[in-house]
């Protein structure tokens, strides 16, 4: 505890790098893996009905702790909300509900999954987009994590003398994070260009 009532409690582990990275290490010593958007030439792919379809070639890339195929089962597109990417979302899902190809004069989408779109205020990039396996996007393994390394507490009362006024605060410490990779998640910059570490 430091003399301000600091804490620092070290939650590192991993791989060390960023949810979406094309150097995952895995854990039986395989290739790195990756989850950028990937049609097996390009990176960050963008988002179109092509776009789609490498996200599911890279999700069906993945393995598990041991190696073995463990491919994610898309089935949420996540986008900023107001963009071309949130526009070209809900255009190829309403092509693929239409019974349509998106891009293409065929009429025979029924092998194509129907995807819900979660349009966010606070993404950043316009451009960014990602597809989560909503089965297991949440589990401890696979997921997003997070960490409590200090409940909330309720820190002692100060009463300002003149005014009776009660002053009070509660702190709390966690860490957001996840495993060597989010084998659930793949994520583009929607530029198709080279990844950057």
């Amino acid at each position: 505890m430091g003399p301000n009532g600091s804490r620092t409690i070290t939650t590192s582990g991993g791989d060390a790098l960023g949810a979406i990275d094309d150097d995952h290490t895995r854990e039986d010593g395989g290739t790195n893996m990756n989850n950028y958007v990937y049609d097996g030439t390009t990176y960050n792919v963008a988002l179109d009905y092509a776009g789609l379809k490498a996200a599911h070639r890279t999700a069906s890339l993945f393995v598990d702790p041991r190696g073995n195929p463990r491919p994610a089962s898309l089935n949420k597109i996540v986008v900023k909300k107001g963009t071309t990417a949130a526009f070209k979302a809900k255009e190829v899902l309403g092509a693929i509900k239409a019974g349509k190809i998106p891009e293409s004069f065929d009429n025979d989408s029924a092998a194509v999954p129907a995807y819900d779109i979660i349009e966010l205020d606070y993404l950043a990039n316009a451009a960014y987009w990602w597809m989560l396996d909503s089965s297991r996007a949440l589990t401890d393994a696979e997921g997003f994590q997070f960490i409590e390394s200090q409940g909330v507490t309720i820190d002692p009362a100060n009463v300002v003398y003149k005014t009776k006024e009660i002053q009070t605060s509660t702190t709390s410490i966690f860490d957001l994070g996840h495993n060597d990779v989010a084998r659930c998640w793949v994520g583009s910059k929607g530029n198709s260009a080279a990844p950057s570490d």
